[in-house]
Order: C-alpha cells, then sequence, then structure tokens
C-alpha cells in the first residue's frame, strides 16, 4: 500500500513537471521559435552538403567537373576496368618499394636552399626546377606509353567507341573554352 501511495505521488510529479514543461513551452514567443527553427534548418542544409561533397567526391569527380588538363580527355575516355589496369600500371612502375625516391626529395630541398639563399641564384633555382620537370617529364612519358598499349589491345570496335567517347569529351573543353571567354 505505501508502495502504490510512493509510485502514484512520484507519477503524479513527473507528469505535473512535464505539464510545466509544455506551459513553459508554450510561452516561448513565436519569433525566437521561428529563429531556432531556421537556425537548425540552415545547420541541417550546411551538413547535408559537406556529406554529399564528401559522398560525391568533390565536384571534379562528376560527369560534368573540369578535367585537370587537356590530356586526361583521353584518360576519362577510357572504361573504367581500363583506366584501373593503367592506374595500377603506373603505380606499380613509380611507387614500387625498390625504387630510390631521394633524387625527388633531393630535388626539392636544393630548390628550398636557392629560395634562402643570398643572393638569390637564379640559374641554381631553375636547374632545381629542371630535374623536377625532367622526372615529372619521364612519368608523362611512361604515361603516354601505356596509354597507348592499352589501346593498342583494343578491338576496332571497342577502339571506335573510345574514339566517340574523347570526341565527346573534346567537344566538352571546346563549349567550355567557348564560355569562359
Amino acid at each position: 500500500m505505501v508502495l502504490a501511495l510512493t509510485l502514484g505521488r512520484s507519477i503524479c510529479f513527473w507528469w505535473m513537471d512535464k505539464m510545466d514543461k509544455k506551459a513553459s513551452l508554450a510561452k516561448t514567443p513565436l519569433w525566437m521559435r521561428i529563429v531556432l527553427f531556421s537556425s537548425l534548418a540552415l545547420n541541417l542544409l550546411v551538413v547535408g552538403l559537406v556529406v554529399g561533397a564528401i559522398a560525391t567526391g568533390g565536384p571534379e569527380r562528376r560527369a560534368g567537373g573540369k578535367p585537370r588538363d587537356v590530356g586526361s580527355v583521353f584518360t576519362r575516355a577510357l572504361d573504367a576496368d581500363d583506366r584501373a589496369a593503367l592506374r595500377r600500371d603506373f603505380v606499380a612502375q613509380f611507387q614500387r618499394p625498390d625504387r630510390d625516391r631521394r633524387p625527388v626529395l633531393t630535388d626539392l630541398e636544393t630548390a628550398l636552399e636557392t629560395l634562402r639563399a643570398t643572393p638569390f641564384d637564379e640559374a641554381a633555382f631553375l636547374s632545381a626546377m629542371a630535374e623536377q620537370s625532367d622526372r615529372r617529364a619521364a612519368r608523362d612519358a611512361f604515361g603516354r606509353q601505356a596509354l597507348a598499349a592499352s589501346i593498342a589491345a583494343m578491338s576496332d570496335a571497342d577502339r571506335a567507341a573510345y574514339a566517340d567517347r574523347v570526341a565527346q569529351g573534346v567537344a566538352d573543353i571546346a563549349k567550355r573554352m567557348r564560355r569562359d571567354r
């Protein structure tokens, strides 16, 4: 009996407390509720935009994204399997464990030293930058060779479909160039 009475009182006080909270909510001015709702909606919009950008990989990964350079129109026109194979070949060539990466770091450190030197030695800086360009050119040459080998392995029909996709990419670039003038 005492337990039932105690339990009844606690439920009653809980209910009364809940009613007081509802009454105080009703006393909140309308303008404040509108501001709070607007703030919540804006925060959810920002979160949605961030999550959407992360989920889609950003603007360059979308279908209408601008290619980084004109040469990428050829790699973008490959089907997903060919692009993946090309990427695997490139990574295997330039990121293998036995490859010595110290010259790349040495070139960067040399360029940094020339920047800090007083007086500035323009010829030394250009030489350091030329070394970096030569390494990049070697990577580019390998990429061109791997792409050409991939295209050579295509059947005539596959190569024709690939050429159509390249033509569409070129048309998109031309349209973008005309629009950006």
